[in-house]
């Protein structure tokens, strides 16, 4: 299997030779498993006056996982997953989703360092609580967003250490250290500092599990050497709920994040979202409203609405479409954007 495109020193030979070493080196591991997804919609996209139709990728990529059977319940593990657009087969930046290696244990739990994000063995301790409990429409990627929008759900770090419990009577433990700070690319991230240890970010989670009801509870806390930035994040409290009455799903999640305020800008962030869900057979129908006030704007609040519709085609195919309707700030004339999307998505 040979990927085409190349950017940023990934080259296509180089690709291919990852391909190769992965099917020789197969057979010798325990477990080694390919997947990937690939997702993309033709949408059409209006702001005020102005209108754009295009095509977006929506979070495509592959992947490779693997474990080692070390004996007594303990096992070695490893992800590689790189994130690619299908509409222009440019990779993402960074490249890697996540790339990590780490210990998985049924008695003791896991333990995974490297670049994490919730697909990893360790889970992550905010946005797992979304993805366990809140039904995305269609993706949480592109127009649809929620995680970077509306939660800051601090998902993907690089220069991490993560650790997942074992589930007790439905209550599992998440916590994760980032050594270096956010990725410069992420949403409401400080400024990029220069060395490990110069900033620090802290995150742990709840999660629960009994019958039908599902809840999450989460804390996070940001650490720089000399001290927080004016606007800077600071720290977050997030609670979330589901519950599940056959065929129909509901959930609601809330939360805080604190940031060093000025006189014109908010040290509180309040945020919420509500829900539901209803499937039945192949099909599935999902919408969603929330809001998140501006850290910039002590009026201003970010309102979102959203609902789609997938048909399951086959276990792995799923044509989809969708309507968002997103303000960015409730004090701005003219920014609300309307976007209807049709597409595919394909997981292998």
């Amino acid at each position: 299997m040979i990927l085409a495109t190349s950017t940023k020193g990934v080259t296509s030979a180089g690709l291919a030779l990852l391909f190769g070493m992965v099917s020789m080196q197969a057979a010798a591991q325990s477990n080694v498993t390919l997947y990937g997804r690939l997702d993309t919609s033709i949408e059409s996209q209006k702001q005020g006056a102005v209108s754009v139709s295009q095509m977006t990728d929506n979070a495509s990529r592959w992947g490779m996982r693997g474990t080692e059977d070390l004996g007594g319940g303990l096992k070695a593990a490893f992800g590689l997953e790189y994130g690619y657009g299908v509409d222009t087969g440019i990779a993402t930046t960074p490249q890697f989703r996540h790339s990590y290696v780490g210990l998985s244990s049924l008695s003791y739990g896991n333990l995974a360092i490297g670049r994490l994000d919730s697909a990893t063995i360790a889970g992550s301790p905010i946005y797992s609580q979304i993805t366990r409990n809140v039904s995305f429409v269609i993706h949480d990627a592109g127009a649809t967003a929620i995680g970077t929008k509306i939660f800051n759900a601090r998902n993907r770090v690089s220069n991490s250490v993560g650790y997942m419990s074992p589930s007790w009577q439905g209550l599992t433990l998440l916590a994760r250290v980032n050594l270096a700070g956010p990725d410069p690319a992420t949403p409401l991230a400080p400024t990029p500092v220069k060395s490990e240890g110069d900033f620090r970010q802290y995150d742990t989670g709840l999660l629960y599990k009994l019958g039908n009801f599902g809840a999450g509870l989460g804390y996070s806390k940001d650490s720089k050497k000399g001290g927080l930035l004016t606007n800077n994040f600071d720290s977050k409290l997030q609670a979330v709920a589901s519950y599940q009455w056959s065929p129909v799903t509901v959930y609601a999640a809330y939360g805080r994040d604190r940031y060093v305020g000025t006189a014109t800008t908010r040290s509180d962030v309040d945020y919420w979202l509500t829900g539901a869900s209803f499937e039945s057979g192949a099909h599935k129908v999902m919408a969603n409203y929330a809001q998140r006030e501006v850290q910039t704007d002590v009026q201003g609040r970010l309102r979102k609405f959203q609902i789609g519709y997938r048909y399951q085609l086959s276990k792995r195919t799923m044509p989809y479409v969708y309507f968002d309707r997103e303000d960015p700030n409730s004090q701005v004339s003219g920014d609300v954007i309307r976007t209807v999307g049709l597409g595919i998505q394909h997981t292998f």
